[in-house]
């Protein structure tokens, strides 16, 4: 696969969970069969999928892999249990080489709730949602508490965005590009009418849990902090917590990791 653009550093991941939302075009869109069904069951159109994109066939590729992912049903359920995040992955892979990355940010969002609590999963589909976590930021940001997250319910999965706030190392100042993203959310947040959002601060794994627990409530009450100045109206609607190192995103110990695992969740009630 060829590399991509290396991104900056990233001290915070803002992740938010919208759960009442109907399904969205744009997420619909992103895993839609096409019109025409390429022939074949789903490990076939995998395999003749793989082989287009190693010819960097790439939109053979992406035709052949939403064919087979269609056909996800008519396999039996292990075998589909363990085909559909492979598939996912390289559909993920293949919007990332077409460049279109709002459908892999899609998509890696439907492939990253499909292995919650699923650890045992191949190593290179870890990587592929690193890339594509990192290739995404600006369109994650852009999304970040509002309406448009979360909308892929015609997959059955609550589905999460993130955005990046920048944060000295150690530390729970927001500097001036934060606070430029959180105005955007703020006003996401405020539009989509929640009565109460719960803002949970992560860390990476380095350092004491003591540590982490305390520097991911500072940031947490930080972020709660700017939102509220930014917005008035979301006063006594946000609920700051920290959960420290304890619900990394990512595995392994590389930079990578540790920038993806450093957020901040904003989860919403079913119901407003």
């Amino acid at each position: 696969m060829r590399s991509l653009i290396a991104m900056p550093a990233i001290a915070l991941a803002l992740a938010v969970f919208a759960a009442s939302a109907p399904a969205h075009a744009q997420c619909a869109n992103a895993l839609s069969p096409p019109a025409q069904l390429d022939p074949g069951n789903a490990f076939d159109l995998y395999e003749a999928g793989m082989t287009a994109m190693r010819s960097d066939r790439m939109d053979d590729a992406d035709h052949l892999l939403r064919s087979g992912f269609a056909r996800l049903s008519d396999a039996p359920k292990d075998a589909s249990a363990t085909l559909e995040p492979m598939m996912l992955g390289r559909l993920v892979e293949v919007a990332l080489q077409r460049s279109d990355l709002v459908t892999a940010m899609y998509r890696m969002k439907v492939l990253r709730e499909r292995l919650a609590g699923k650890p045992d999963h191949p190593d290179w589909i870890d990587k592929v949602l690193k890339m594509a976590d990192l290739a995404t930021i600006a369109e994650q940001n852009r999304m970040a508490g509002s309406d448009e997250t979360g909308k892929c319910r015609s997959f059955g999965v609550a589905v999460r965005s993130a955005a990046r706030i920048q944060f000295a190392s150690g530390s729970n100042q927001i500097d001036q590009a934060g606070l430029a993203d959180l105005a955007g959310i703020a006003r996401n947040l405020v539009a989509g009418g929640a009565r109460r959002i719960v803002v949970r601060g992560h860390t990476d794994a380095r350092g004491s849990d003591a540590a982490n627990d305390a520097l991911s409530l500072r940031r947490a009450r930080a972020v709660v902090a700017a939102l509220v100045v930014i917005e008035p109206g979301l006063a006594g609607k946000l609920v700051a917590e920290g959960a420290g190192k304890r619900e990394p995103l990512y595995r392994g110990d590389d930079e990578d990791s540790y920038r993806l695992n450093r957020r901040v969740e904003f989860t919403f009630p079913l119901s407003p």
